[in-house]
């Protein structure tokens, strides 16, 4: 994975989020804040907490607040756009400028993580292990993400599919390219 101490001293061209919302049992609910900068997501925050659904939904809204996320794309599957519309409302009724939005998903989670790996590799910086203590939700992200395996049963594997998340909305910002060309008749 590619690693960072700081951010470019330049703003970058956008704040955004991706959340997997919490289900239920030992399920974890994931929200990361990306900086991004041209083809560069650097992955700056996240919450990543498998704790009560009301106190989870608060640090939600707290972590868009604080980073001043333009977008924000949420799972809607299960209980996802049901918090997404909480969520929504708190952040209006606090002056947030974050626009959720959601998408259901049908595509077999297993095969969602792998096909986008290479996407997060090559796209996205992670804080330098020296940034960040283990206990920490940074700290948890990243034993999860790096801890999931292709071969067996995984026991977390809510920030591998955040991050699969990740590549395909950023992926769907981009658009499609046009190219002008001489009329061959």
């Amino acid at each position: 994975l590619r690693r960072y101490f700081e951010l470019p001293v330049d703003p970058p061209d956008a704040i955004i989020g991706v959340c997997d919302t919490k289900d239920k049992g030992k399920d974890y609910a994931f929200l990361l804040m990306a900086y991004v900068y041209g083809e560069n997501y650097y992955i700056e925050d996240c919450v990543c907490d498998n704790g009560l659904p009301n106190i989870v939904d608060v640090r939600l809204v707290e972590i868009l607040l604080r980073h001043k996320a333009k977008m924000c794309r949420f799972e809607s599957n299960s209980a996802g756009g049901r918090v997404a519309e909480k969520v929504q409302e708190e952040l209006k009724r606090k002056g947030g400028i974050t626009h959720i939005t959601t998408k259901f998903t049908t595509a077999n989670k297993e095969t969602k993580i792998i096909v986008n790996s290479a996407w997060v590799k090559e796209h996205c910086l992670f804080k330098d292990k020296s940034l960040y203590r283990p206990s920490s939700d940074y700290g948890r992200m990243m034993n999860m993400l790096c801890s999931y395996t292709m071969a067996g049963k995984n026991k977390h594997d809510d920030v591998p599919d955040g991050m699969a998340m990740l590549a395909d909305f950023a992926q769907s910002l981009k658009g499609g390219s046009v190219e002008v060309f001489q009329r061959p008749w």
